[in-house]
């Protein structure tokens, strides 16, 4: 089998890309970090409950309308 070759072979003529170094975000303490870990973990299901809980807000909304 063939050995693939040393050189760099990134960007134009052999040059390597350099390296792009991005700042990890400070880790805020609060509510915010914990209610992205139970997003992540329930995004489905609350998902879902916000539509249901969307929906009986404008049907609620639609009754009271009809009946003033």
């Amino acid at each position: 089998m063939r050995e693939p070759s040393l050189l760099p072979v990134f960007g134009k003529l052999g040059v390597k890309a350099r390296v792009a170094v991005l700042a990890a975000p400070v880790a805020s303490a609060g509510i915010v970090p914990r209610l992205r870990e139970l997003l992540a973990a329930h995004g489905g299901m609350a998902l879902k409950l916000s539509v249901i809980a969307w929906t009986m807000l404008v049907l609620g909304a639609v009754f009271f309308m009809m009946q003033g």
